[in-house]
């Protein structure tokens, strides 16, 4: 359950930063942190995902 409020905060902040960034006119860094917000989610997932994929493994392994 704590991994949703650790997305839902990198995407929070991510919004905050995107928003003063686009007010200063800086919208190519803009994008650029965007970006790396995705990105560290995605890396979240992909984690999670491979432990699922580990634990249905160990399950089936003898």
């Amino acid at each position: 359950m704590e991994i949703i409020f650790k997305i839902a905060g990198i995407g929070l902040i991510t919004s905050i930063v995107n928003q003063i960034l686009k007010y200063c006119g800086k919208e190519e860094i803009a994008s650029i942190t965007t970006l790396a917000g995705l990105i560290i989610s995605l890396l979240m997932v992909v984690d999670l995902i491979e432990n699922l994929f580990t634990t249905v493994k160990s399950l089936f392994v003898l």
